[in-house]
């Protein structure tokens, strides 16, 4: 038995049986959906799935003919939906219980986001594996974006903004609570000035969900999609970037892993940049 949870805990599911091995997706659907440099999912069939709790604050969004992606309403994260008629996908990182599952393989690497490495052992296939098959999950290609000015969006395009690449700090976080909001094996933020961040459209459907027993820590996301968009952080007079959502090329990538304490036990970290247990001093 395997069981999950959002980031805020109200919607939760269990799984029993063996899980399928965990593919990481590159596409740029996945990396939109999550606001991470990858998603990674497991399956099980879908008379071995249960909702435990918060069904009714689970929404959907089609974001293609053939897939209709879900979300927590109240705090953004990723919850599992059907892959097809008969297979449940699980967002893996929104599992609480996490020893039978194992990584496959690198899916959609031909979509990887420039500004992630990708390194280790695992097989990787362009789109998807040789023994599968399945619709192109592609989003049409973004608007270039200028050296000066980087571009973003959510999934379903209603939130847009532009940032100034003037970053003080990237970082691959694995955290607990990043894993959760953003469903993933870990996220990747970019801290740059707050002034330095400016909505296009959509500011007004970005919904916020603040974690009771966090400082700083805040989720916010597309209301209608449920991508995690970028926020303004007053305190601390910093922007912080979901690199995922980025259209163009930040011309910096992450200089640290964080949190590793806290990584996913499925997830081998393959790059050779500096590992942190915690937050850097």
């Amino acid at each position: 038995m395997t069981r999950g949870s959002c980031l805020c805990g109200t919607v939760r599911w269990q799984a029993d049986g063996k899980l399928r091995d965990i593919t990481h997706c590159h596409c740029s659907m996945c990396r939109k959906a999550h606001a991470a440099p990858f998603a990674s999912y497991t399956a099980v069939p879908r008379n071995r799935f249960t909702w435990l709790a918060g069904g009714h604050d689970v929404a959907r969004y089609e974001s293609s003919p053939d897939s209709v992606r879900s979300f927590c309403r109240i705090c953004g994260s990723v919850t599992p939906f059907s892959f097809s008629e008969d297979v449940i996908g699980i967002p893996a990182g929104c599992m609480d219980d996490t020893a039978r599952v194992k990584s496959a393989a690198h899916i959609f690497v031909e979509s990887k986001a420039p500004w992630h490495a990708l390194g280790g052992e695992l097989p990787c296939f362009d789109t998807w594996p040789d023994n599968e098959t399945g619709p192109i999950i592609e989003l049409p290609p973004p608007k270039e974006s200028s050296p000066a000015r980087i571009s973003g969006s959510c999934l379903c395009g209603t939130v847009t903004f532009e940032v100034k690449p003037d970053w003080k700090r990237i970082h691959n976080c694995h955290c607990t609570r990043c894993r959760k909001a953003r469903a993933a094996a870990h996220t990747t933020n970019g801290f740059t000035a707050a002034g330095n961040l400016r909505f296009l459209s959509g500011e007004h459907h970005i919904e916020s969900y603040k974690l009771p027993s966090a400082r700083f820590f805040r989720q916010t996301f597309c209301r209608t999609c449920g991508s995690g968009v970028p926020r303004k952080d007053s305190e601390r007079e910093v922007a912080v970037i979901p690199f995922g959502v980025l259209d163009g090329d930040p011309g910096r990538s992450p200089e640290s892993h964080i949190f590793v304490a806290d990584k996913a036990p499925w997830y081998a970290i393959a790059d050779e940049l500096p590992q942190f247990d915690q937050a850097p001093d």
